[in-house]
């Protein structure tokens, strides 16, 4: 019984500081999965030759804007698609 006691308050306390943290992850896991997917898109544009660059309409020194913008319609249909 005092092993079934000291179990239940440690989940206690482990629950009561565990659900706040849980709470901040929950913000922060889709800023860093739109921070990963911008930088991945940046570095595959990043490998392309000037040639195929400029065959899709990019200039090398817009690659970073490009992946900004992409990133953030990618966000707002996430938005709308979860409402």
């Amino acid at each position: 019984m005092t092993f079934e006691l000291r179990q239940n308050e440690v989940s206690d306390r482990i629950a009561r500081n565990l659900l706040p943290k849980l709470a901040a992850l929950r913000i922060q896991v889709p800023i860093l999965l739109r921070w990963w997917q911008r930088r991945e898109t940046e570095q595959a544009l990043q490998w392309l030759s000037d040639r195929d660059l400029a065959d899709i309409g990019i200039a090398r020194h817009g690659i970073r804007e490009l992946a900004r913008s992409q990133a953030q319609m990618d966000a707002r249909s996430a938005k709308g698609r979860t409402m």
